[in-house]
């Protein structure tokens, strides 16, 4: 969601819900669900306990003076950073993480529309106009809540309406979600299907203050459950949800209570950015357990034995095996390398990402798309002489959650230098004379060693000389 305290953006909301007292509050704070058109249930009948997910990184959209698309692990170090083309209310992966997409913000009246956004890029790659009740909110959509939910289907929030929507992304067509905001209170940002099953949904009572947050059950029921410090955006990680705030701060929340309150909410702050988040989005929030895979591998040319002052080229290959944009990050320890062999000056290179070697430590950072590849090649020239210990062993180790060796042989190689006098084996007894002859010829008289019978019939002794 967008940042609503800038003064650019206040104009758009004259009019909107500022300042609006909820209509229920506490254990009274049921709002049943308001008719709706070609909507769903938003779960099973009851409420299911899910197995808890593995880490997943959580992205971020900034707008205004700042419009980047951040990626952050779970303890708030950036991942990746790259510029976006414009603000967008919200944005949101597909249930499998393939696809990221982004509703533009505000919007013109009666109108919006869906992108989709390359995440390794920021770039947009497409765009489908919204239709239906959601493009009808006046005086502007105003989209600053977008989540996928399990079917496919994402649900949205506006800035200007209580309501709950739907959008088709094949289509762009919007509905009416089965439930509402309770009255005086619109969307704040985001939607995120928990582990059991409800649907959490953070929302704003004006432009400052904190964000109600609400369950919604499977039964199309909604119920407060406290408050935390105004919330543009929510991702999920293993099971936990972190809110981005309206000041820039990543708040891990710790507690999610089942029964009503309009209490604050415990919160953890993991960091504080300063930046201006206006959504937020993981590959879980629609209750899956996508999660980041990817490999890395690498030959050597030549692979060996080779003599000194030969030259070793490197290729190591980083490549995402899963459905969502993964950070594929390494390290290669060079350091059993680089005591048989000098690192060659301006060999490293990376189609993609950045590569960068710190004494005997090579690094690569980069993310990728599903079914993308990078390659990074360096050479090493082994040194004349060779006073290390002849081999030239090194390991590269994926460093980002979700990778791992292509194979059990793929994350490690060894290259033997021939040592300078292995060839030389003539001091060896018999080398260089032909079969059956020993050091002790005759050469005299070019006899054997052995004694044999002389012409007279009797023993010839080794100097020729007739027995005494």
């Amino acid at each position: 969601m967008a940042c609503y305290g800038q003064n650019s953006l206040r104009r758009v909301f004259t009019g909107a819900a500022i300042g609006l007292v909820m209509a229920v509050t506490g254990t009274a704070g049921l709002a049943q669900a308001h008719a709706g058109t070609a909507s769903a249930p938003v779960g099973s009948a009851a409420s299911k306990t899910r197995a808890v997910c593995p880490p997943t990184p959580l992205w971020a959209n900034t707008g205004g003076n700042d419009q980047r698309l951040i990626q952050y692990d779970t303890t708030g170090t950036t991942l990746s950073n790259v510029p976006l083309a414009r603000d967008y209310g919200d944005i949101a992966f597909s249930p499998n993480g393939s696809t990221l997409y982004g509703v533009d913000f505000p919007g013109s009246a009666g109108s919006a529309t869906l992108y989709t956004i390359n995440p390794v890029t920021g770039a947009e790659t497409a765009g489908q106009p919204i239709s239906g009740p959601l493009a009808a909110v006046t005086d502007v959509p105003a989209v600053n809540g977008l989540t996928a939910r399990a079917d496919g289907m994402l649900i949205a929030g506006s800035f200007n309406s209580s309501q709950i929507f739907l959008i088709d992304p094949a289509t762009g067509v919007s509905t009416l979600f089965p439930v509402s905001f309770p009255a005086g209170v619109v969307s704040a940002g985001d939607f995120i299907t928990l582990d059991d099953g409800d649907v959490l949904a953070f929302g704003t009572q004006g432009t400052t203050g904190p964000s109600p947050v609400f369950r919604i059950r499977p039964d199309n029921t909604i119920i407060q459950i406290g408050t935390v410090p105004q919330t543009f955006g929510a991702a999920k990680s293993a099971g936990s949800v972190y809110a981005f705030a309206s000041n820039g701060d990543i708040n891990l929340l710790t507690s999610l209570p089942t029964t009503a309150s309009t209490a604050p909410l415990p919160v953890t702050t993991v960091e504080a950015t300063g930046r201006g988040f206006y959504g937020a989005t993981s590959a879980q929030d629609s209750g899956g357990c996508v999660v980041p895979a990817y490999t890395v591998a690498k030959t050597a040319s030549p692979t060996g034995p080779v003599n000194e002052g030969n030259t070793i080229t490197y290729r190591l290959t980083v490549t995402n095996t899963g459905t969502v944009a993964a950070n594929g990050d390494f390290t290669d320890d060079l350091s059993d390398v680089l005591d048989d062999a000098t690192f060659v000056p301006g060999s490293l290179t990376s189609t993609s990402g950045s590569a960068d070697l710190t004494g005997n430590t090579l690094t690569w950072t980069g993310t990728l798309a599903p079914g993308g590849t990078a390659t990074v090649t360096y050479q090493v020239r082994v040194n004349t002489p060779d006073r290390g210990d002849h081999t030239l062993v090194n390991y590269v180790a994926p460093t980002a959650p979700g990778g791992s060796c292509a194979s059990a042989r793929t994350c490690s190689v060894t290259i033997h230098v021939k040592k300078k006098h292995d060839h030389k084996d003539c001091d060896k007894p018999g080398h260089g004379h032909k079969p059956g002859h020993g050091h002790d010829h005759d050469h005299d008289h070019g006899r054997g060693d052995a004694p044999h019978e002389g012409e007279e019939g009797r023993t010839v002794q080794r100097d020729g000389h007739l027995p005494r």
